[in-house]
């Protein structure tokens, strides 16, 4: 399970942030957002968690189009909020574990393979 978090923009960077070996930062001028498993957020951190994380697979060319419409306008049109976050060669969609077997079975009927350990 993962937890979603917003710092101030000069915050230092947090070690227990980074050291998973699956985690997210952006930093702009009005935040650093961290997205880190919530395992090792400290509890007196403010953050939204029990995010579980969807990876897309596939033979993705970095410039293809409609990857990530794809992957999350299913979920969006069926009522599901969801977090998405892009590297150079994946995409990964967070849903709240609340609705994790909604957003399974919504994927299988579109002809998505979900398998275990997704999250």
């Amino acid at each position: 399970l993962f937890a979603i978090l917003k710092l101030g923009p000069d915050a230092d960077l947090p070690a227990w942030a980074i050291q998973a070996a699956t985690f997210f930062i952006a930093r702009t001028s009005d935040e650093l957002s961290i997205m880190c498993p919530q395992g090792d957020v400290p509890d007196a951190i403010e953050a939204s968690r029990n995010w579980v994380c969807f990876r897309v697979d596939g033979d993705l060319e970095f410039d293809e189009v409609g990857v990530v419409a794809r992957a999350s306008a299913p979920l969006a049109d069926n009522g599901l909020s969801l977090f998405l976050v892009s590297t150079h060669d994946r995409d990964y969609v967070f849903v709240h574990q609340n609705d994790v077997e909604r957003a399974i079975q919504i994927y299988e009927t579109i002809g998505f393979t979900v398998t275990s350990g997704a999250s």
